[in-house]
């Protein structure tokens, strides 16, 4: 594969990337892609099949994996809390727009528990 294709595979791959809400901007698999755009094959230090790299990245893409081995519903939803995952996902959502006033409330929330 020449270094363009190798180049046009790791743009559309960065296009196509869902962002991590959980992990800092400077830890972002975007990143990561944006530096094997902009690196030469020459200064690498040792060659590498980058087609396996970018052929691997796009069955993570494509879920690929999660489809092949499925993950239990048991795991997604264990007997101690099964709502769990439910509500994590719930509070991703809706964190980047709470404000001030919210985030206050939030954790004056977490520190007092009512039984």
């Amino acid at each position: 594969m020449s270094r363009q294709q190798i180049s046009n595979h790791y743009t559309r791959l960065l296009r196509l990337w869902p962002k991590d809400r959980l992990r800092p901007e400077e830890r972002h698999f975007q990143r990561l892609l944006q530096s094997r755009i902009l690196n030469a094959p020459t200064s690498l230090p040792a060659p590498r099949d980058e087609s396996r790299e970018i052929n691997a990245a796009y069955l993570l893409l494509d879920n690929s994996f999660t489809q092949r081995f499925p993950i239990p519903k048991a795991m997604m939803e264990p007997a101690s809390d099964p709502q769990h995952y439910a509500k994590l996902e719930r509070e991703l959502d809706e964190a980047p727009e709470r404000g001030l006033w919210g985030r206050f409330l939030k954790k004056i929330g977490g520190m007092v528990r009512f039984q």
